[in-house]
């Protein structure tokens, strides 16, 4: 299972109405200046617990921003007949 941002825009208007920069948002969250950016430009998705730590500072629902897709993938098993 991966937990993934819905919409990056959605997630900075989100910063912006609550008065945080991605910096600020890190330092609240603890968690590195690069895991925001990163999580914002697609280049990494996040954890259970930085998801909730981003979440409780922004101060909305997981749902808001995250979901969780499920992967399959990991269910199958390997290997030839």
């Amino acid at each position: 299972m991966q937990i993934i941002l819905k919409d990056p825009e959605k997630l900075k208007v989100i910063m912006l109405k609550k008065g945080f920069t991605q910096r600020s948002l890190a330092k609240k969250s603890i968690v590195s200046d690069t895991t925001i950016n990163h999580l914002i430009n697609g280049k990494r998705n996040v954890s259970a617990p930085i998801a909730q730590k981003i979440i409780s500072s922004l101060e909305c629902e997981f749902d808001d921003i995250f979901f969780v897709e499920l992967d399959y993938k990991s269910n199958q098993k390997g290997g030839a007949a």
